[in-house]
């Protein structure tokens, strides 16, 4: 009996040895593998999970696409390239010529097809720029751990995948193009900067709110003004083909031309819409105050003009991360104290306080204070949600204007919380005669 156990014993053996050695080979090479590529096992499942997350909002339909992108998308579905030619809405051509390359597949109007192809291009936007962003927080870092964080930061920042997947605009397409911008110029690649800006503009106008950043630059005498001329130049580009296919090139390349401005002074009346900007501290959401317009632009170029000249002034020599440091201060100010800003201008913003957050850890509750604000207008226009709901639905406009005051608040205190961040490292001597 005992024998015949023992040979048992053996053949068992016989068989779970080389399948111990083999899972033991395969659980060694697995670990081997992980321990050596962990930074792209990670960013490849956050990049899914990510996807995911887009997929099951797809379908989510908002009034902007009703309203105006699916019209625009029929107009070229049912008249073709010659659309390019006519002036309607207000974007620029650069957005329409994507419009009528999906056109090109043909997708019926009211088809969900359309919609998601929408959301696809800008979908792809906000990869590009999260990989961006991380190259900037390398570049900042040398840490390859803080710049996959920044990356998935990005990827999962609320106002990233809302603006994109969910209500289906093009802002990542603009901050993108930006963030490149931003990224080049860290490299003293000054030529490719600006053309990616001169892309970023051709989009959307508020590209301009990291030019505070150009200035300054030129101002140390990092930067020569020469290269802002493809700014321009890029537009133009954009604008030629569309006013090609119009009967009228002349007429047609004005039109382009005025767009931004026309935007700027006719299409919205309002000091604030949806958005925790200074002036929602004083006057209610959607309310027209054209006489302090006027008084709202110079004053936020003061203060702009005002950071600009302290920034400028400083002794200390100014590493890349007090470039960042000061051009992301410059990006909070900029949409804060302009007149006529919308919940969505603050989107280049939320990509920037993500990339200070990472290269200031101990500052990452700005991220938090910031994003919390365009949040709060997210939530309004998505939702009809105010933040603070307080009152009968009755009186929810009252209740809005206090949700967006709240926000204004916090986003003034991270304002000032990273303002004095920046100048103790900017006049340190000053600030230690001031303690004596």
């Amino acid at each position: 009996m005992k024998k015949a156990i023992d040979t048992l014993k053996n053949k068992i053996k016989f068989i779970t040895d080389p399948m111990h050695k083999f899972s033991l080979k395969v659980a060694n090479g697995f670990y081997s593998f992980l321990k050596k590529h962990d930074i792209i096992v990670y960013a490849v499942i956050v990049t899914i999970l990510s996807l995911l997350l887009r997929y099951f909002l797809l379908d989510c339909v908002r009034g902007d696409y009703t309203a105006f992108l699916k019209p625009w998308y029929t107009r070229f579905y049912e008249n073709g390239i010659k659309e390019l030619g006519v002036t309607f809405g207000d974007y620029t051509p650069a957005y329409f010529y994507f419009m009528y390359f999906i056109s090109l597949f043909k997708f019926d109007p009211e088809s969900l097809h359309v919609l998601h192809a929408i959301k696809y291009f800008s979908i792809f936007f906000d990869y590009v720029m999260a990989v961006f962003s991380g190259l900037i927080c390398y570049e900042l870092t040398k840490s390859k751990t803080k710049s996959v964080l920044c990356y998935t930061l990005v990827i999962f920042g609320l106002t990233c995948f809302l603006n994109s997947a969910l209500w289906g605009q093009c802002d990542s397409i603009y901050s993108c193009f930006a963030v490149m911008s931003i990224y080049f110029l860290l490299k003293k690649h000054s030529n490719i900067s600006m053309i990616m800006l001169g892309v970023s503009f051709s989009f959307k106008l508020q590209a301009v709110f990291i030019l505070p950043l150009v200035v300054l630059l030129f101002l140390r005498r990092k930067f020569n003004l020469k290269y802002l001329l493809w700014i321009p130049i890029v537009y133009i580009l954009f604008a030629i083909p569309a006013s090609c296919l119009s009967d009228n090139f002349i007429i047609r390349f004005g039109e382009i031309m005025s767009i931004y401005f026309n935007q700027a002074t006719n299409s919205y009346k309002q000091l604030t819409l949806n958005a925790g900007t200074f002036y929602a501290l004083i006057f209610t959401n959607f309310k027209e105050e054209n006489y302090i317009a006027s008084f709202a632009l110079f004053l936020s170029i003061v203060i702009i003009g005002t950071y600009l000249f302290f920034i400028y002034r400083s002794k200390q020599k100014f590493t890349k991360k007090t470039w960042i440091k000061a051009g992301f201060l410059m990006l909070m100010i900029t949409p804060y104290f302009l007149p006529h800003m919308h919940e969505r201008y603050f989107y280049l913003v939320d990509v920037g306080v993500i990339i200070y957050a990472v290269i200031n850890p101990k500052k990452f509750y700005i991220a938090i204070m910031t994003i919390l604000n365009s949040m709060i207008g997210y939530m309004v226009y998505l939702w009809n949600i105010p933040f603070i709901n307080v009152v009968p639905q009755e009186q929810m406009d009252a209740t809005k204007a206090l949700s967006f005051r709240f926000g204004a608040i916090i986003y003034l205190i991270a304002i000032i919380i990273v303002s004095v961040d920046l100048f103790k490292e900017l006049y340190p001597e000053e600030l230690k005669e001031e303690k004596r």
